[in-house]
């Protein structure tokens, strides 16, 4: 039987119940009213529920309507939600219609809303509720108040003066505080409690930047009432980030910072330590039984430093905690754990589910010629990048960019040498940007200074060489600045990584990336898990108009995520996946399709042999190995544009 559902009875708004209709101002009513449905409201409302589970319709399969889980009468249930916002003054019938329509055609809909931020007329609200009788779902209808207290709640707006909250903190001072387990740290702890039960003695987490890898070790070492405890990375940023988790749940006696030799003389209950220090002084502790051992970062865990304390060290328990479990080269982490994999979830997860805040990447061409610069086959030549990147013309190009996309929103810029931060604070700041450097000489207390002017945005941007890669808690960061080539898929994801976790107020991060010709550029695509290229049956082809470069319309993207590239940038991609250096068996397939589609599109017909002869960089020789005939190459085209529903 359908049912109207209040707002106050579903639960996947718990802290609704704090925000009373009567504790809603006039200055919040105004800036609910004049939120974009499309770019502030849903955005904000999708960032507020945690898609659980895999939904059969994604926001982007479905114009104008959001489907997710939500939870109500105390379980998850699919939801459709019609937003309508600042656009709609009235809401009327004709402006309903085509929605209405689609919500018949969505299979299996548990409750579907209505919200709207202004006015609405009888008709289109008849027309709702009796389609949702007809489909047999419980319905819930939102107005401006409605909304009001969700997105006060939730911390997108100010409860004082209505404001937008930006970087979990607004102008006026409120801050607001939200802290709970999120569905991976829930699932890892679980898991991390039968694997004691078993006398397990190693685990690994790989969990994407921002999903609580930190608090997961915390709880556990809580809850299975460890008393001796050591916690072991390769940075102090990353023990002070550690250090404020603990604090969560232990008292400040409990734990401890060693910083010296002496300090290992009397241990505490938490003990947190830099690699470097331990290795110096291991024999004070090799005679030591720990209750629990966490190594962060555990991809570094291959080195020779960290095998030794693993093999000497004496402990009942070692957790293993990464974001990025590969390495150069190509060391399997998860055989240090014995294969002991407690969760394993990829950034695109993170995403979906709504633990991790969406990215809108823009791929920028970068008109620097990488073939000039000295490469030793593993990186470039740092004197020789700086001598290239670090002139005034690309400077003021880069701060066009940034005013354009990202105007005053806390960034972090990263840079390929403190010489080159330095500079690039310097042009910012003659912008009247407000900026600092964060480097490796950058004392303790400047730091500090650093992060509380971050925080306040009194600082605008933060320009770091890999001292901010890993670690580091700047949840309110909402844009990131790639100033270098990104040579490898783990500095790619770690500096991406830096701006998607999840803080009150913020619905996505902006991703600027400035991209020439270097090494392996065209590897980008692949990092973000969307490459086209591998032979894989369900594996996407390129569009054929790639003079659109928004990958939206050829990817199937996170949830709320959005890549574009400079036409420029896709013919840099184009042409290194052409290299021959670059092909091998797992790509060629896709690679042979995607050049004959652009062929085809550039004479205005289907290709033939001598076509591809004429102008192609891989020749008909090679297709003619995968392929009959050219009839069987068209044949395969034209199956592969179907699927995808291009004629």
């Amino acid at each position: 039987m359908t049912q109207l559902i209040d707002i106050d009875n579903i639960n996947s708004f718990k802290s609704i119940k704090d925000f009373t209709l009567d504790s809603i101002n006039e200055d919040v009513i105004k800036t609910i009213k004049n939120l974009n449905e499309k770019t502030q409201l849903e955005p904000f409302i999708r960032s507020c529920i945690y898609d659980l589970n895999d939904t059969p319709h994604g926001p982007t399969e479905i114009v104008d309507i959001l489907t997710t889980k939500i939870t109500y009468k105390h379980k998850q249930s699919f939801a459709a939600i019609i937003i309508k916002g600042k656009s709609f003054k009235t809401v009327k019938a004709k402006d309903i219609s085509h929605q209405i329509y689609r919500l018949r055609k969505i299979d299996g809909i548990q409750i579907s809303i209505l919200a709207y931020t202004g006015n609405i007329l009888d008709q289109p609200m008849e027309e709702f509720i009796s389609t949702c009788h007809d489909i047999g779902c419980d319905y819930s209808i939102w107005n401006d108040f409605d909304l009001a207290r969700i997105l006060t709640s939730e911390g997108f707006i100010c409860p004082r003066d209505g404001e937008v909250i930006e970087g979990n903190i607004c102008k006026c001072g409120y801050k607001p505080v939200k802290e709970e387990l999120n569905i991976f740290q829930e699932e890892a702890i679980k898991e991390l409690d039968i694997n004691h039960k078993l006398k397990q003695k190693y685990g690994l987490v790989i969990l994407p930047t921002g999903a609580g890898k930190t608090r997961i070790a915390v709880k556990d070492i809580l809850k299975q009432k460890s008393s001796l405890v050591l916690y072991i990375a390769h940075t102090y940023e990353i023990l002070y980030g550690a250090i404020r988790e603990f604090k969560y749940e232990f008292l400040q006696d409990e734990i401890k910072l060693i910083k010296s030799k002496s300090d290992f003389k009397n241990l505490s209950r938490i003990n947190l330590v830099t690699i470097q220090l331990l290795r110096e002084n291991q024999d004070l502790v090799n005679n030591v039984l720990f209750d629990y051992i966490i190594i962060d970062e555990f991809h570094h865990a291959a080195a020779k430093s960290y095998l030794k304390v693993q093999q000497e060290l004496d402990y009942n328990f070692l957790l293993g905690l990464t974001a990025t479990p590969y390495r150069a080269d190509r060391k399997d982490i998860a055989e240090l754990c014995n294969n002991n994999i407690i969760v394993n979830y990829e950034l695109r997860d993170g995403i979906d589910s709504g633990i991790l805040s969406p990215y809108h990447y823009y791929g920028f061409f970068d008109d620097i010629n990488y073939s000039d610069i000295n490469y030793n086959g593993i990186n470039y030549d740092v004197r020789d990048l700086e001598r290239a990147l670090i002139i005034p013309e690309r400077d003021k190009a880069i701060i066009n960019k940034w005013q354009q996309k990202a105007m005053n929103k806390s960034t972090i810029g990263f840079c390929c040498s403190q010489k080159h931060a330095e500079r690039s604070c310097d042009a910012f700041n003659a912008f009247g940007i407000p900026s600092k450097t964060f480097l490796s000489y950058t004392s303790d207390e400047e730091r500090k200074e650093i992060i509380e002017d971050f925080k306040k945005g009194e600082i605008k941007v933060v320009f770091t060489v890999d001292v901010l890669n890993e670690g580091v808690d700047f949840p309110f960061v909402e844009c990131l600045l790639f100033l270098r080539p990104t040579e490898t898929k783990r500095i790619f994801m770690q500096q991406l990584g830096r701006g998607l976790r999840r803080f009150q107020g913020k619905s996505k991060a902006i991703v600027l990336d400035f991209i020439g010709n270097f090494i392996n550029a065209y590897r980008i695509v692949e990092y973000f898990g969307l490459s086209p290229y591998e032979f894989e049956e369900e594996t996407f082809v390129l569009n054929r108009d790639l003079k659109e470069k928004n990958f939206k319309s050829i990817f199937n993207l996170p949830i709320g995520c959005d890549i574009t590239f400079d036409e420029k940038v896709i013919n840099v991609f184009s042409n290194q996946i052409y290299n021959k250096s670059n092909i091998n068996r797992h790509n060629i397939y896709r690679i042979l399709i995607q050049q004959y589609l652009m062929l085809c599109e550039k004479i205005g017909r289907r290709a033939k042999w001598k076509d591809i002869d004429h102008n192609c960089r891989i020749g008909s020789s090679i297709y003619k190995i995968l392929f009959t005939n050219i009839m069987h190459l068209n044949k395969v085209v034209e199956n592969e544009l179907k699927e995808l529903g291009i004629e």
